[in-house]
């Protein structure tokens, strides 16, 4: 993920990564393991918006 050195360098950090590191961190807190999956609403709660299933291209969802 720290392939683009010129952004590193523009921005100090590379959002994408930080995004995705925190989110599997959430995951770890919340006792997520293969034997024991995500279950959303359950034991984790995603923070996209709009939730994963429930946008413009699942109008009935």
């Amino acid at each position: 993920m720290d392939t683009r050195a010129d952004v590193k360098a523009k921005y100090g950090t590379y959002r994408t990564k930080d995004l995705i590191l925190a989110g599997y961190d959430r995951m770890a807190a919340a006792g997520l393991t293969l034997e024991n999956p995500l279950v959303d609403g359950e034991n984790y709660t995603s923070t996209l918006t709009p939730p994963p299933g429930h946008g413009p291209r699942h109008p009935h969802a």
